[in-house]
């Protein structure tokens, strides 16, 4: 007999997929086992053979045990640190019967207003606590299905806070694209356009709520959420909190205060990379003196090759790996203004090399209008050999899945940013890769960080960059405190395990040895005119002495004084 598995079943009928992680049954079991505890009414989709979810597949064991036959492949348990997660192959294994409806995912009832009587208080607690969570998935890994799965079957609206106005975008036409009405709360909408939401909401015709928390902590729309009784609250890119909410996003820091205004029994935080400053800074500013469950799945992007490369002129270096790389490709820029330089310099250099994709380069950041960043978004979406300029404010799960090359032109200020921000590559899963630059620049970056705090983890993520001996995977995983047991693909890992990383700079050596064969015969204005006439190169006049300002600098070319030399460089 084929037992059926009442979340295959609902993700099929609901969103059309045919599996569903392991990750991804823990988080939304949960969820499903603490709306049960709090008294939330569920509805399954129901289904053709949903009578034979009432009956149980027994086999005997040669000690003539009876055990029921597992259809999960995960299985969770608790732990000092949180949820562990274990996953396994189906089998069977002799289970204590458990009355409990999620945990083993056995009933379609629609009505669970009430518990078993034979559930015993203690697990009826722990239960109703599984409703709050920080989850800890890689980008790309499906988190968003993990809240609109519940969504669909626990009746009440949930609450999806994001972060910025893309995401909230993307998640409205996802949501749209799958059939449901989603309904978005956000600064300057009208009267009729706030009284068509809460329409709506009531009627029961939505229930996804998407907004950001700017304008849920104004008092009308507190005061209405409150009434329409909110059953989740999701926060997506949960370590925002710590990132921003404590420098120019204050808001993040009353997240705990709407949780507890709109007083919803389930509460969820997501993020893609967490260290365990971040996470305190989580459960501080989200779950205040609540406790919350951790599920950490893994970090790791096995299909993302990662390598970092020194250089001078970080500019050219992007052009050159743009041309070396496939595409689609994101540059990642620290300033608004960067990106807009960056994107204009590539138009016109990789142009004048008779590039014919030099127009497919455009840029991004959170200075754009609302509708130029609809048109940039629906512009990348659509096109394989775009390359984009942009600075943080795109993707936070923007979910363009074909990216092939992430670039970090500037360092990121953190290992969970690098991650976040190199993960939106190959969500397809196809292979892809992502680079890091790093350079003499990146001490100004040091100089600028505000607190201590923010140099220790830039200089981490530096560290990281500059180290050749260590497995750059490795060192990431090491970083979050993630231990991945030394396991790493067998090929296309990093460019350390490949033996391609160089510790260093990239335009030093072939610089050097031009001004070593050409001792006392050019001055550092003659030097960069020259080279920039140089073939081999593809350089500006400006690049080059970049290059020789820095190796002058560094004494590693030196500027003679004497009388008959004057000016005149050598090494």
């Amino acid at each position: 007999m084929n037992l059926i598995d009442p979340l295959s079943n609902a993700v099929s009928r609901l969103f059309g997929l045919s599996y569903l992680f392991p990750y991804q049954r823990l988080v939304v079991t949960n969820i499903l086992e603490a709306a049960e505890a709090a008294g939330l009414k569920l509805n399954w989709p129901q289904d053709e053979q949903a009578d034979t979810l009432n009956q149980s597949v027994e086999e005997d064991l040669p000690d003539g045990r009876a055990v029921q036959k597992e259809f999960f492949t995960t299985e969770y348990c608790r732990s000092e640190n949180g949820l562990e997660l274990h996953e396994g192959k189906d089998d069977l294994r002799t289970k204590t019967p458990c009355n409990s409806v999620y945990s083993v995912v056995n009933s379609y009832s629609s009505d669970t207003s009430t518990l078993p009587d034979e559930v015993p208080p203690e697990e009826v607690s722990d239960r109703g606590s599984l409703g709050r969570q920080i989850v800890i998935l890689p980008t790309g890994a499906g988190k968003s299905l993990c809240f609109q799965l519940p969504a669909m079957i626990i009746e009440g609206p949930t609450l999806v806070i994001y972060p910025i106005l893309s995401l909230m975008a993307d998640q409205q036409r996802r949501l749209h694209e799958r059939g449901f009405a989603p309904v978005t709360l956000r600064g300057g909408q009208s009267k009729e356009e706030r009284d068509e939401i809460w329409k709506k909401l009531e009627s029961g015709e939505s229930k996804f709520i998407i907004a950001n928390p700017e304008v849920l902590l104004t008092p009308q729309v507190m005061n209405r959420l409150e009434a329409i009784k909110i059953v989740h609250i999701v926060i997506d890119e949960a370590h925002c909190v710590s990132e921003w909410g404590e420098s120019f996003r204050p808001s993040y820091l009353e997240i705990n205060a709407i949780i507890k205004n709109v007083k919803a029994p389930l509460v969820t935080a997501f993020t893609a990379t967490a260290s365990a400053p971040v996470l305190e800074k989580i459960k501080k500013y989200i779950f205040g003196d609540t406790e919350a469950h951790q599920i950490v799945g893994n970090p790791d992007r096995p299909n993302i090759n990662y390598t970092a490369k020194g250089c001078i002129v970080r500019d050219l270096v992007v052009r050159d790996l743009l041309i070396q790389n496939s595409r689609p490709a994101i540059v990642f820029c620290s300033s608004r203004p960067g990106t807009q330089n960056l994107a204009r310099y590539l138009r016109i250099s990789l142009g004048e090399m008779g590039m014919d994709w030099h127009n497919e380069i455009r840029f991004y950041h959170a200075g754009l209008s609302r509708e130029e960043k609809a048109d940039v978004e629906k512009w990348f979406m659509g096109n394989s050999r775009a390359v984009l300029c942009a600075t943080c404010a795109y993707g936070m799960g923007v979910d363009k899945a074909d990216v092939r090359t992430v670039i970090h032109r500037d360092c990121a200020p953190s290992v969970e940013a690098y991650l976040q921000e190199s993960g939106r590559a190959g969500r397809d899963g196809a292979q892809s890769k992502a680079i890091l630059l790093w350079g003499p620049d990146d001490q100004a970056s040091l100089r600028r960080a505000k607190t201590e705090a923010d140099r220790a983890r830039l200089t981490g993520l530096l560290d990281y960059a500059r180290n050749v001996t260590q497995c750059r995977r490795q060192a990431l995983l090491k970083m979050l405190n993630y231990d991945a047991n030394g396991e790493s693909p067998e090929t296309q890992c990093c460019d350390v395990c490949e033996q391609q990383a160089s510790a260093a700079l990239r335009e030093e050596a072939s610089i050097e040895d031009f001004f070593r064969r050409n001792k006392r015969r050019y001055t550092a204005h003659e030097a960069a005119s020259f080279l920039a006439q140089a073939r081999q190169f593809h350089w500006s006049e400006r690049e080059a002495q970049q290059v020789i300002d820095h190796l002058i600098k560094t004494g590693k070319v030196k500027r003679l004084k004497n009388f008959l030399w004057k000016d005149v460089l050598s090494t």
